[in-house]
C-alpha cells in the first residue's frame, strides 16, 4: 500500500523550510520505488537570482529535490542522509515559473546504509533532468568551525585578486540568492581559482542546513568556471549554461565559517558546448571532486 506525505509533513520529516522546501507532495509507491510532485511559482525566492531577467529553477535544486524524495522514505533519520556521489546528470529541458514537476526515483542497490537512486524529473515538455545518486548514511552536521581560523589562507582578498565580486557579476547574472562566488582569486590560462566564503547567514543555513548542501558544490564550482569562460573576448557578452555533472564525489561537509577555495581547468573548446574538472579544498583538504559540462550561448 502506497504512503503519502504533504508538504508540512514532508518539511518536518527533513527539517527543512522556505525556500528549500522542494517537494510539496511525496510517495512511497513500494520499498524502491517513490514520487513526488513541485509546483513552481514566481514567487520562489531563488528565481530572484537565477536568471533575474529569464528566471529558471537552478538545474542543482532539481537534484536536491531527488534527494529529499529518497530521505522521505529511505529507513533511518532524514536528517542523517547526504549525498556522496554524483554521475550521469543531465540537464535536458528548463524548468520556469508556472511549470509543474514530478519527481521519479528509484533504488537500484542498498548496502550497509548506502543507496544508489536513480532518478528523473518530468514536465509537461518531457524529461527536464535524470542523475544517478549515491546516499549515505552519515552523522548529522553539528555547529560550525571550532577556533578562530587564520586570515593566512590560501587565496586572500587583496589588491591583487583577478575579479572581485562586482566584476563576477558582470560576467555571471545570478544575484542574491543564487550568486554562489565571492571573488576569483586567479586566472591562469584554461585555470581558474575561485573563493565562497560559507556564513552563518547562508539562506540554506536559515532553511534548516547545517551545512553546505552538497548539490550547491557543484553550483559553486559552475558559477566559478563561468567566469572565467565569459571572460575570454570571444564570450564576451554570452550566458553559460549548466549542462550536466558528469561526475561528482562529496568527500565531507563543508561548515559556516569555513572558507571554500574552488580550482579548476576550463580548457578552451571551438564548440558552444565545453568542459570543466576540479576540485574544491578548505584549509588544503580536497572536500570534493567534480567534472562539469556546459554551453555558452547568445543572450
Amino acid at each position: 500500500m502506497s504512503e503519502i506525505l504533504q508538504v508540512n509533513e514532508i518539511a518536518a520529516k527533513l527539517g527543512l523550510k522556505s525556500p528549500w522546501k522542494l517537494l510539496d507532495c511525496a510517495r512511497k509507491n513500494d520499498e524502491t520505488h517513490f514520487a513526488g510532485f513541485k509546483n513552481f511559482t514566481a514567487n520562489e525566492q531563488f528565481f530572484t537570482g537565477h536568471f533575474p531577467v529569464h528566471p529558471i529553477v537552478p538545474g542543482v535544486l532539481q537534484v536536491e529535490a531527488m534527494r529529499q524524495l529518497c530521505c522521505c522514505f529511505l529507513p533511518g533519520k532524514a536528517s542523517e542522509k547526504r549525498i556522496s556521489k554524483l554521475e550521469k546528470v543531465k540537464f535536458r529541458n528548463p524548468i520556469v515559473p508556472g511549470d509543474r514537476i514530478v519527481v521519479e526515483a528509484e533504488v537500484v542497490s542498498e548496502e550497509s546504509g548506502v543507496w544508489v537512486i536513480k532518478a528523473a524529473t518530468k514536465s509537461n515538455s518531457g524529461v527536464c533532468c535524470e542523475a544517478v545518486l549515491t546516499i549515505c548514511k552519515c552523522e548529522e552536521a553539528v555547529g560550525g568551525i571550532k577556533d578562530i581560523p587564520s586570515l593566512d589562507c590560501e587565496c586572500p582578498r587583496n589588491s591583487e585578486i583577478a575579479m572581485d565580486t562586482d566584476k563576477v557579476m558582470q560576467l555571471i547574472p545570478h544575484r542574491f540568492p543564487f550568486l554562489l562566488v565571492d571573488y576569483v582569486s586567479k586566472v591562469e590560462g584554461s585555470r581558474v581559482v575561485a573563493v565562497k566564503n560559507i556564513s552563518g547567514n547562508e539562506p540554506f543555513i536559515e532553511a534548516g542546513f547545517n551545512a553546505v548542501p552538497d548539490v550547491l558544490l557543484c553550483e559553486i564550482a559552475a558559477q566559478s568556471g563561468c567566469t572565467s569562460v565569459l571572460a575570454r573576448p570571444e564570450n564576451a557578452g554570452k550566458l553559460g549554461f549548466f549542462m550536466a555533472i558528469n561526475n561528482a564525489v562529496f568527500h565531507r561537509q563543508i561548515l559556516p565559517g569555513e572558507q571554500m577555495v574552488i580550482d579548476l581547468d576550463m580548457p578552451e573548446s571551438k564548440s558552444r558546448f565545453g568542459k570543466g574538472a576540479g576540485v574544491i579544498r578548505v584549509d588544503g583538504e580536497v572536500v570534493a571532486e567534480m567534472a562539469l559540462m556546459f554551453a555558452i550561448v547568445e543572450a
